[in-house]
């Protein structure tokens, strides 16, 4: 009965208001944008389309009130009652999930509600992620394994955008990685940053002798619980574990430097990098959110010519348009980036985008 509650309130969570709304994909450049289904939708719909905020915070939800980034004031939407009330349901129901291990339930509960939503979607054939379900409580993880993950069949529709961003930053990853050994230079001196980093799995998934070195940037609190997890894993498996930074990136509003905080754990700026933005914008307010993607810029432009941006994020209120003409315009204009690779979520809530250095710089 405990299990079938849980399972309950997790699909009533994963099912909220952004079940009305068909995530559309607009691939432009093939390859690299591996999304398992793709919903079409005529434009004038997708304008009209006013989602009411993810669910999951964090999440599998829809995009933020009005289609991009919360009110003009910015910062993260205002909770609603329903909301708020599934955010009481899902806290009763991790302290359940969690009750053998109580240590890992010091971070907020939307970062562990993605690394369930990532096992479900591992376990379902979704997405390629073997580690995430081996991060979970071994006395409860069974809720959302291979055998399980048939019951949450009408679920994972809502939980495309996880499946789709995870997809296309790997696959920037992989491209990444490749062009380094192309261009003859070792991933092994290359790195990744992971701003708001929350439980991603990508430095415990690409670990290895000639990987690159991975820094993860997060809130005190997430840094501490994901150590938890990272360093039990790494035990167990012998990978390497990522740097981590416990850092606020509201702070970045008022001049606190977030890349250049990494120097004394060890990023060289000279080196490739590939900055990671995945749904961590979302919950900064515009000041912030400028300040962050201006000192990536920076990186990109003093930096080694192979280090780049990838992001899966809503860049509201610089950037609310599906349009390429419009992202090139604020990549190459406000950033002094040229945009490789263009694709939108929902009418351009959400962009997915690959840039670098401008040629010559």
């Amino acid at each position: 009965r405990e299990a079938a509650s849980i399972l309950c309130c997790l699909a009533a969570c994963c099912c909220g208001p952004a079940a009305a709304f068909a995530p559309q994909l607009a691939p432009r450049h093939g390859r690299q944008c591996r999304v398992a289904r793709l919903v079409a939708a005529e434009p004038a719909a997708v304008a009209a389309q006013k989602p009411a905020g993810p669910p999951i915070p964090g999440g599998g939800g829809g995009p933020p009130p009005g289609g991009g980034g919360g009110p003009p004031k910015g910062g993260p939407p205002e909770r609603t009652a329903v909301q708020k009330a599934l955010d009481t349901l899902f806290e009763l129901a991790f302290k359940v999930l969690y009750a053998t291990e109580p240590d890992l339930r010091l971070d907020s509960y939307k970062n562990l509600q993605v690394l369930w939503v990532r096992a479900l979607l591992a376990s379902s054939g979704q997405l390629d992620d073997p580690v995430a379900y081996q991060l979970l409580p071994p006395a409860s993880r069974w809720l959302v394994s291979p055998a399980v993950a048939p019951l949450w069949a009408p679920v994972l529709p809502k939980l495309e955008w996880i499946a789709q961003r995870t997809s296309f930053l790997d696959s920037t990853l992989d491209a990444w990685i490749d062009g380094l050994k192309a261009s003859g230079v070792s991933p092994a001196e290359a790195q990744v940053v992971l701003l708001g980093a929350g439980y991603d799995t990508r430095a415990l998934r690409y670990s290895g002798d000639q990987a690159p070195a991975f820094y993860e940037v997060d809130l005190p609190v997430v840094t501490r619980a994901k150590g938890v997890l990272s360093s039990r894993y790494a035990a167990a498996t012998g990978v390497r574990q990522p740097a981590m930074l416990p850092l606020d990136l509201m702070t970045c509003a008022s001049g606190a430097p977030a890349l250049e905080a990494l120097a004394p754990l060890g990023l060289d700026r000279s080196r490739p990098t590939l900055v990671v933005f995945e749904a961590v914008l979302f919950y900064l307010s515009p000041p912030a959110k400028a300040a962050l993607l201006r000192e990536a810029a920076a990186l990109l432009a003093e930096g080694h010519p192979a280090s780049e941006l990838a992001l899966t994020d809503n860049l509201a209120p610089f950037l609310r348009s599906a349009d390429r003409k419009d992202a090139d315009d604020y990549f190459g204009g406000s950033l002094g980036l040229q945009l490789r690779q263009h694709e939108t979520l929902w009418g351009g809530a959400i962009q997915f985008a690959r840039a670098g250095a401008k040629s010559g710089e």
